[in-house]
């Protein structure tokens, strides 16, 4: 099985869990491996502990450059390892998987839907 078939398995396994409330996600701060020496910018950064490691997911917003001078904002979300302060490995190509596992962490770990309920009452 390539590494890719493997993250796309992983992702899987993880929303799933994420899904039965068996995974917490929490907001954090993108460490510096992800943000020095870059333009790039991180505005939402989650962790979560996933069978004795720790697993991201986050938004990568990124110059893309059409030429010399010119440039406009683009985003990817991204799926990593993160070890030591650092993300040791990333899966980044786009895939509908990840954005909807992006989207359910982050609905996990700001507790949105425990605030609407509390509000509705």
């Amino acid at each position: 099985m390539s590494m890719e078939d493997k993250a796309s398995k992983l992702l899987g396994q993880v929303l799933r869990a994420t899904y039965s409330g068996s995974i917490s996600w929490r907001l954090s701060n993108a460490p510096v491996s992800v943000t020095r020496a870059t333009d790039n910018f991180v505005p939402v950064f989650l962790e979560a502990d996933y069978k004795g490691n720790v697993i991201v997911v986050y938004e990568e917003r990124y110059k893309h450059w059409t030429d010399e001078e010119n440039y406009t904002w683009t985003s990817g979300i991204r799926f990593g390892l993160y070890v030591d302060g650092a993300v040791v490995t990333e899966f980044v190509k786009w895939s509908p998987l990840l954005r909807q596992l992006y989207e359910e962490a982050k609905k996990n770990a700001s507790g949105v839907e425990s605030i609407i309920d509390n509000m509705l009452e």
